[in-house]
């Protein structure tokens, strides 16, 4: 099966350094390896049996160079796009950044030419005509050679995490065991809700996995998100009691990992001061092991 591979780089290696990194970093010789500007190349002049094809283009920004690779089926065990990009980066010289799995455009990992990994947030200026301009906009750990993005937590790459969520699937199994509910009915709203509320209760539970981090702003739109179960529970119908009894499992597991301030923390950190204490219970708790800074 022919393999594809898409990087950016910071710097803009010559067509000969690049092909004898691709080479190294995919397991072929360097005539197996052909390399091509988008904009300056000739079709004519490409070896297009070659198991290795390149294609690259400029960028301006903070990346110079988009690389895109495909590697033909001959090829015995080509690496994956990441081990292929920490491979590149090594030889190279140049941070590497390839594509994650998330469906959020701008989610990338980052690979330093030291071996660093750092997930990254990529966006594209406006700048008019000439090539695209890519700016790096934030890191989850610091760069060496992306001096200029704000390290900070990836609250795009939190909400892409998957979590186990047994309590809201044998809510949905029971209350649309057919899945023909309406897409905007209250059934699949106290869904979705549900979903998020279990996702931050494991969370929780697990000691804020995988690296103990978790934005402040998130965690106040998962609050808010229970603020919403609350106004649907009492709007569920014949569902109320079944929601209500999914809504207490994860808020007893919400309890043992949060402790009783009666709001003092939320109420600085949102700004609200004592209003705080004319919400939810859920509002007057503060997490037993803060994920955030400035607690």
């Amino acid at each position: 099966m022919t393999a594809l591979y898409n990087f950016l780089t910071v710097h803009r290696p010559a067509p000969q350094a690049m092909a004898a990194a691709l080479a190294e970093a995919i397991g072929v010789p360097v005539s197996g390896v052909d390399v091509a500007d988008e904009d300056t190349g000739q079709p004519d002049d490409r070896n297009w049996d070659a198991p290795v094809l390149c294609t690259h283009r400029s960028a301006a920004g903070d990346l110079a160079l988009s690389w895109d690779v495909s590697v033909s089926d001959a090829v015995a065990a080509a690496p994956s796009e990441a081990g292929a990009a920490l491979r590149l980066a090594a030889r190279l010289g140049t941070t590497v950044l390839h594509p994650a799995q998330e469906s959020a455009p701008s989610a990338y990992w980052a690979v330093g030419p030291d071996g660093a990994v750092a997930r990254a947030r990529v966006l594209e200026a406006d700048e008019g005509d000439g090539p695209p301009c890519l700016v790096v906009d934030a890191v989850d750990a610091p760069m060496g050679q992306l001096p200029a993005a704000r390290v900070e937590v990836l609250a795009e790459t939190l909400r892409a995490e998957r979590w186990e969520t047994p309590v809201t699937d044998t809510f949905a199994a029971a209350a649309d065991p057919d899945g023909e509910a309406p897409a905007t009915g209250t059934v699949n709203r106290a869904r979705e809700a549900l979903l998020l509320w279990e996702r931050l209760v494991r969370r929780i539970d697990a000691g804020w996995l995988p690296d103990g981090r978790y934005p402040f702003e998130l965690y106040a739109e998962d609050l808010r998100t229970r603020d919403r179960l609350e106004e649907l529970a009492a709007a569920a119908g014949p569902e109320r009691e079944r929601l209500g009894s999914a809504v207490a499992e994860l808020d007893a597991v919400f309890r043992r990992g949060t402790n009783a301030d009666s709001g003092a923390l939320l109420g600085r950190l949102t700004g609200s001061g004592s209003a705080v204490v004319d919400r939810g219970w859920w509002w007057h708790r503060r997490p037993a092991k803060l994920p955030w800074d400035g607690g």
